[in-house]
């Protein structure tokens, strides 16, 4: 039996967000009229969704660098000297967090602005998404 081949990135993460959010309520993004409403929101859709393809292409990059220096300390050819300080990743790890955060940022905008142009497009709303019951309290506050 073979191993099956790894997921691959998203590499237009807010290209394909912002086209499955318009497609779950039946739109694609148009032109419209300039200076209109929807035009402004078309504009801004298009601008987060090219942000966060260029966060997501950064973030990427930052993590095939990390899993390339981890691979080489799992297989013992890492070129730190054992006790040096410097740390491993050094500032990789704190880049590749902040990239998450943006990535995350942008993707909650893309999502908002998306629904905002569905919204003016008067498309009907998209079916709401299952909420998980809250959970038992314990205790006392």
């Amino acid at each position: 039996m073979s191993e099956a081949a790894p997921p691959r990135p998203v590499v237009a993460l807010g290209t394909k967000t912002a086209r499955d959010a318009l497609a779950a309520r039946g739109l694609v993004l148009g032109s419209h009229p300039p200076g209109t409403a929807l035009a402004t929101v078309a504009d801004l859709i298009r601008e987060t969704a090219a942000n966060v393809d260029e966060v997501q292409q950064k973030l990427l990059q930052r993590a095939d660098m990390a899993i390339s220096q981890l691979q080489s300390v799992t297989q013992g050819r890492d070129r730190y000297r054992h006790g040096s300080t410097d740390g491993l990743l050094q500032s990789l790890g704190t880049e590749i967090d902040t990239l998450v955060a943006r990535r995350g940022e942008g993707v909650q905008l893309l999502r908002l602005v998306t629904t905002s142009y569905a919204d003016l497009s008067g498309a009907p709303k998209s079916p709401p998404t299952p909420s998980r019951p809250p959970s038992p309290r314990r205790g006392r506050w």
